[in-house]
């Protein structure tokens, strides 16, 4: 019995370093996305020297506006699969239960009835 506590111990310790491995990922590059798009704007604005310019950044900033509500949809979405991924991932560690110890743990009882 403890060596099947020990394993799955194991098993969730792997699952869950490779889980939030992924999910620091994810992070990092959503940071850096969002960053680059923050530094590009703020480029851009420090440019403006005109009305003209300021015209151009301003409707160049609401299809950077349109991008970036794509984006957090795509970023949302990702992370709803990363979280069902990590559910389905910590299920399958206490689904696997060795079964040879199970099923002879099952007839001990029924014996001794």
């Amino acid at each position: 019995m403890s060596n099947d506590l020990f394993d799955k111990a194991t098993r969730l310790n792997e699952t869950l370093f490779e889980q939030f491995n992924k999910a620091a990922e994810m992070q990092m590059n959503a940071f850096r996305r969002y960053a680059d798009v923050t530094m590009e704007q703020a480029k851009k604005v420090s440019e403006v020297r005109d009305l003209e310019g300021l015209k151009a950044v301003t409707g160049d900033q609401a299809e950077t506006l349109k991008s970036l509500s794509e984006q957090f949809t795509a970023d949302w979405k990702a992370w709803q699969d990363y979280l069902n991924e990590t559910r389905e991932q910590v299920q399958k560690v206490f689904e696997k239960a060795p079964e040879p110890k199970e099923e002879t743990a099952k007839p001990g009882p029924k014996a001794t009835k």
